[in-house]
């Protein structure tokens, strides 16, 4: 029997257990921090056979970093399987970036197939990547690695080095984060030094691209793209924090820029080492109609996105990936196809008077975290939000209408 270990709940939400063709022959077992074992579901407690929850591998973490799992308690889960069954039964997998690593690690520990630490990385550190892109001829931003040292030491002189190199406005963000968590974008002196004394983990700044963002969501197996699918984008994942509702579209496959993008998604898996199953990659479209790289994750994208690419596109995305990752048979996606985007709802300080439905023609689904009388705080990132909302028409022209609409829309007001 064939034993599949989930490293966190993230991205995993939309698996179709019931597709499966033959349930009876896998074992899921699951490893969970704490705060992000509250995410499973019911139906998922049915068919998992193990669920270990084990503490949050990082003491204060932030709701977007709450499903990081301590790497001791993992690693001593995922010992004892391999050594109940063999590590020839056992596979591993992770769809949250921020326990890719770790997964990668443990698979070359308990000699386990599946990717390793030297080829995640390149997904994982921004700088690796755009090196390496760099390097092939992609289009990347000018970029480098922010020194903690040359702004405690002259903060003035070093905004001034850095805006030469990369001009204004630019960007400043983890270099290993996601979702646009801890993202800085500075215009000004003032901007920079009123940053915090120590950031807490590794930055890179780079220049800021003016343009449309899009994301290419490729499954991949062979080097060989076997699904592949284009999402543009309401508004830059940095406008969600000053409270715009950040959704992405299902671009039609009929739309040109659809095998444009793909192959640019796969010009940047060639050159970082393409891998077996998920890869989430965004890019912007300037007004010049010059397509420059942003980031990619060895992952699917997160929140309702992957959901609304399910129904959108008639696949069981996740049952793909277990299937090329594990050999899980499934059957066929049984549900109609539908035209769909997602968006997630952005929260701002403040005490929540009310909260506003979309004014659109499409039929629409709002999943809110918040209610009136809350007392909230400021989203750090995509995963620290106010809500998520699915919208669905039979009529392309008119989903993509109510996409534009939503624009302006502000779904929490406050008091």
């Amino acid at each position: 029997m064939k034993t599949i270990v989930v490293i966190s709940t993230r991205g995993f939400g939309v698996f179709r257990h019931d597709l499966v063709v033959e349930p009876d022959k896998v074992r899921f077992v699951g490893i969970f921090s704490e705060p992000d074992a509250a995410n499973l579901t019911a139906d998922q407690r049915r068919y998992f056979h193990e669920v270990h929850v084990v503490p949050c591998g990082l003491p204060g973490a932030s709701t977007t970093e709450s499903s990081i799992v301590d790497v001791n308690a993992a690693r001593a889960i995922v010992r004892r399987i391999v050594g109940d069954t063999g590590p020839e039964h056992v596979t591993l997998h992770c769809f949250d970036e921020r326990n890719m690593l770790p997964t990668a690690q443990f698979r070359a520990e308990f000699g386990l197939e599946g990717p390793r630490y030297d080829d995640i990385l390149p997904f994982r550190d921004k700088c690796v990547m755009k090196e390496k892109l760099a390097a092939a001829g992609v289009r990347v931003p000018t970029f480098g690695r922010f020194d903690p040292g040359a702004f405690s030491a002259d903060a003035g002189a070093y905004f001034r080095r850095i805006s030469a190199e990369v001009g204004l406005p630019f960007i400043l963000k983890p270099t290993s984060a996601a979702s646009a968590d801890g993202v800085y974008k500075i215009a000004s002196p003032d901007d920079f030094t009123a940053l915090p004394g120590d950031l807490g983990r590794a930055y890179e700044y780079e220049e800021y691209i003016e343009g449309t963002m899009y994301s290419v969501n490729i499954v991949s197996k062979g080097k060989k793209t076997v699904f592949g699918g284009i999402t543009e984008y309401l508004v830059n994942s940095f406008d969600v924090q000053a409270g715009r509702v950040n959704a992405d579209i299902n671009i039609i496959d009929s739309d040109p820029q659809v095998a444009r993008m793909v192959g640019f998604g796969e010009q940047v898996l060639a050159a970082l080492g393409w891998l077996d199953g998920a890869s989430h990659l965004e890019l912007f479209r300037t007004k010049a109609d010059e397509l420059v790289f942003l980031e990619v994750g060895a992952r699917f994208k997160g929140l309702a996105g992957l959901a609304a690419m399910q129904r959108n596109y008639g696949v069981a995305l996740l049952n793909l990936a277990f299937e090329i990752e594990a050999g899980l048979k499934s059957r066929p996606w049984d549900q109609p196809r539908i035209f769909c985007f997602d968006g997630v709802i952005p929260k701002r300080s403040g005490v929540v008077e009310r909260l506003v439905p979309p004014d659109i023609e499409s039929e629409y689904s709002m999943a809110w975290k918040v209610k009136p009388g809350d007392v909230i705080g400021q989203g750090t990132s995509l995963i620290d939000n106010g809500g998520t909302f699915l919208v669905w028409n039979e009529d392309y022209d008119v989903l993509y209408r109510d996409f534009r609409r939503l624009a302006s829309y502000r779904p929490i007001i406050y008091k």
